[in-house]
């Protein structure tokens, strides 16, 4: 069966939460792929920015952070996007 959007975000948390970067990240990216307009979106790309950042590719997280505020200006993760990108400027 195919797995949901929310499943995915879910199961990208507890990893992240778990220290398993690259699966979270991957988890999160294929959430992305399948459901862009999902309610979850920007979070999963702050996620994103987060293991990015975890992994030290500021550049990485840099770009996502950018990539969701274009993406998604108006939501909430923008704003807290905004926030952290000032401080890794």
């Amino acid at each position: 069966l195919p797995i949901s959007p929310s499943a995915l975000f879910w199961l990208g948390n507890a990893q992240y939460a778990n220290k398993s970067y690259k699966e979270s990240m991957a988890n999160f990216q294929q959430m992305l792929n399948l459901a862009p307009t999902h309610a979850r979106a920007p979070e999963a790309m702050l996620a994103i920015s987060n293991v990015q950042s975890e992994l030290k590719d500021i550049k990485a997280a840099r770009k996502t952070l950018d990539d969701l505020i274009k993406t998604y200006p108006s939501s909430e993760a923008a704003t807290t996007a905004r926030e952290r990108l000032a401080r890794l400027r």
